[in-house]
């Protein structure tokens, strides 16, 4: 009886060092928060397959990871804040390159690839054949731009002495549309389809000025807490390998076709490059 006691007892004391090692293991897997709450779905969407692509592989060098994706608007206004001191986020993506060098570490790989410059003109239906006769900076400077009011984009049209207003976000801008406060809303060609499909019941009355579109530079980076200089590191290492190998879509704009393009300066064009 003593003696199968002891080799019960023997088999249960292994398994629960196992049971505690495997815990232990699970803690020591970093946690990164990656907060995309700032950007448009069809852009978000983009630079979270880019960031996680980055993570992956780096994964033999630097181990496994959990990566948690945010999209809290609350942390819009002190997202740099929250960013510098690194506890409920730690990567940014963003088009702003001006920050602190000693709390926020931007890492100089651009990942949003070419057309995150060139914006549809979202207005209402009524007016698409006025839209529809634009074709210069100087026609369009009757007009007055929506954006939100925490984009960087606002530095442009001021800097091209465009009008605009700002919001506190879309459904702000569209009702600011529908009640004539604003005529048009630029939106990145690659997330308008989403943001009105998102806000379906502004489709109806809404569209997409056909042949016309803004350009200005505009790039996106992803910036890092300095609290962690191991997650800096391992972001830089893996968007550099996929740059390197083409994985990475390129950064540079090709003109769409068939299409009346109004192009304006980007007075803040900071972009690093490899």
């Amino acid at each position: 009886m003593r003696r199968v006691l002891l080799m019960a007892l023997g088999l249960l004391f292994p398994l629960c060092a196992v049971a505690q090692g495997t815990a232990s293991d699970e803690k020591s897997v970093p946690e990164y928060v990656l907060w995309i709450g700032g950007n448009a779905p069809g852009r978000a969407q983009h630079e979270i397959s880019v960031i996680r692509q980055a993570l992956e592989r780096t994964r033999h060098s630097f181990g496994p990871y959990r990566l948690v994706i945010s999209d809290d608007p609350s942390k819009a206004s002190q997202w740099r804040q929250h960013l510098a001191r690194g506890e409920i986020m730690h990567i940014v993506p963003t088009s702003y390159t001006d920050f602190p060098p000693d709390e926020i570490k931007l890492i100089p790989v651009p990942i949003a690839g070419g057309k995150l410059g060139y914006r549809n003109l979202v207005v209402l239906k009524e007016r698409l054949s006025e839209f529809g006769q634009i074709d210069s900076h100087a026609e369009l400077s009757g007009y007055t731009a929506g954006q939100g009011a925490s984009w960087p984009d606002m530095w442009v049209y001021e800097a091209n002495e465009l009008p605009i207003r700002g919001a506190n976000g879309l459904p702000d801008l569209f009702a600011l549309l529908r009640e004539g406060n604003i005529d048009y809303i630029p939106l990145g060609v690659e997330e308008t389809e989403s943001i009105l499909e998102l806000h379906s019941g502004e489709g109806a009355e809404l569209a997409v000025v056909p042949e016309l579109m803004i350009y200005y530079p505009l790039s996106s980076f992803p910036v890092v807490s300095n609290q962690h200089p191991e997650l800096a590191s391992r972001l830089q290492a893996g968007l550099e390998a996929m740059h390197a190998d083409g994985s990475l879509p390129s950064d540079e704009a090709s003109k769409p076709r068939r299409c009346r393009v109004i192009n304006l300066e980007n007075p803040s064009r900071m972009f690093p490059l490899l």
